[in-house]
């Protein structure tokens, strides 16, 4: 479900965007591809990990409420995207913001572009990236844990969402290094609370916010 909606997505931004030379269909089966194996081994590392919050990650999350995914998921992308905003909106017409995304000129063109990003870099950046790192410090610690429980309770999760953060952060450029990484951390943080529809939600709605007062209201 998560690859055909990522694909879904990434078709629909392809034809918004008329980029020549880039085919829809070729875009939204790669897309389907990447996300089918880099999610489910996500999902799977995700689940050794035992990471809590997720619908899809543990069945006894089921009973997540839609109050809990709006506190967890939502009204954290409001923040996010106000703080963009705030902090970046003087920058919006800048050479160093990708033209897609300086080209922005309705809320379809906003939606589109946020519902892709926030699929995709939400799968391979939270899904798999974050929880492989949280798996492989696991077991890195797994020795340190009888003498330092606390600690090492604490310091794989740490490791992995700053780590995952950086790498988030350096796919954005220079410029946008220091919102991305801490737009990471914060998304980082919802994925291990509330799960990775909490973070796509979360992304989702920071991205069309900033997208939509800085370019069109």
């Amino acid at each position: 479900m998560l690859a055909l909606l990522t694909s879904v997505a990434a078709g629909l931004s392809v034809l918004n965007s008329n980029t020549a030379g880039v085919s829809p269909a070729w875009t939204m089966i790669s897309r389907f591809i990447a996300v089918l194996f880099y999610g489910a081994f996500g999902l799977t590392v995700a689940r050794a990990c035992r990471l809590k919050g997720s619908l899809i990650v543990s069945s006894e999350d089921w009973p997540l409420t839609i109050r809990e995914f709006i506190n967890f998921g939502v009204l954290p992308g409001v923040v996010l995207g106000v703080i963009n905003y705030l902090f970046f909106f003087s920058y919006r017409t800048s050479p160093f913001v990708t033209p897609r995304i300086r080209g922005i000129t309705s809320f379809y063109d906003s939606f589109i572009l946020s519902l892709d990003s926030g699929f995709a870099e939400e799968t391979i950046f939270r899904l798999f990236i974050l929880s492989c790192l949280v798996f492989t410090f696991n077991h890195l610690y797994a020795r340190l844990k009888p003498v330092w429980p606390s600690v090492v309770a604490i310091l794989p999760i740490a490791m992995a969402l700053v780590l995952s953060s950086l790498l988030f952060a350096m796919v954005h450029g220079f410029y946008a290094f220091t919102g991305a990484f801490f737009g990471g951390m914060l998304l980082g943080a919802i994925y291990l609370k509330s799960g990775i529809e909490g973070a796509i939600a979360a992304h989702f709605v920071a991205n069309f916010l900033f997208f939509s007062a800085s370019y069109i209201i």
